[in-house]
């Protein structure tokens, strides 16, 4: 990447940086202001883009209320009203696509154009993989902060996690890491607030009416049955009540 920190203006569809004073054409549905800051040009396999860097005097509104959100592998994301939000597995729908893929690429030769274009080929694959995941993660995490002005979510250890073979791949495709990253800024351009709970708190072994505590709860039990008032409820909307 690059990045142009002055000389440059938009005009029409056209973005006029130095060296380039014909214009160069870009596509975008929204209106760029003049009060343009600076300009990062990036390259990503056989495209760029330019991240325009502007002031806004618009404030953007600010949402109501507590929302508790439990991440999880079954619900992508469990919300304390009971809303859940179903995972995207962009990459599990594609992983047989980059299988074949590779095994082509292995019969290339090394150094010959065949083999070029199809490291080509599977660089645009993952690129969509990629933004369909990105894409996913602004939109859920832009829903809430729109909604409400305080979340509260667990500090998971995202790392850690991914070392058991049996939830990693999930935890990865879901991109756990990105999103937790999303609502913090953009809570802060709504003046809102976010809180992180330990993840040792035993947001799924206590019951979110009696506070009693399942020691014994599984990570297979989908279903929360207290011992002590005999209710049940979903595991991660338990979760998302006490978080």
């Amino acid at each position: 990447y690059f990045i142009i920190p002055s000389g440059f203006k938009v005009k029409g569809n056209r973005l006029i940086v130095p060296k380039f004073t014909e214009g160069i054409k870009y596509r975008d549905k929204s209106s760029i202001p003049n009060n343009i800051k600076q300009i990062v040009v990036t390259k990503d396999v056989d495209r760029y883009y330019a991240s325009i860097q502007y002031e806004s005097p618009e404030q953007p509104e600010k949402g109501e209320g507590v929302v508790g959100i439990d991440m999880g592998i079954k619900h992508f994301l469990t919300i304390s009203n009971g809303i859940a939000i179903e995972p995207i597995n962009v990459y599990i729908k594609y992983e047989k696509k980059l299988k074949r893929e590779h095994r082509k690429l292995s019969r290339k030769k090394n150094g010959s154009k065949n083999r070029k274009k199809q490291i080509l080929k599977l660089e645009k694959i993952y690129r969509k993989i990629k933004y369909v995941r990105t894409d996913f993660n602004h939109k859920v995490s832009t829903a809430i902060t729109k909604h409400y002005d305080t979340v509260v979510i667990e500090d998971l250890n995202t790392q850690g996690m991914t070392q058991n073979h049996r939830i990693a791949k999930s935890i990865l495709d879901q991109g756990w890491y990105q999103f937790k990253k999303m609502p913090e800024y953009k809570l802060q351009w709504r003046s809102g607030e976010i809180i992180k709970i330990g993840m040792f708190d035993p947001s799924s072994k206590m019951y979110s009416k009696c506070g009693n505590i399942k020691h014994d709860l599984r990570l297979s039990d989908r279903t929360y049955h207290c011992d002590f008032c005999g209710l049940t409820i979903d595991r991660d909307l338990n979760a998302a009540i006490n978080i």
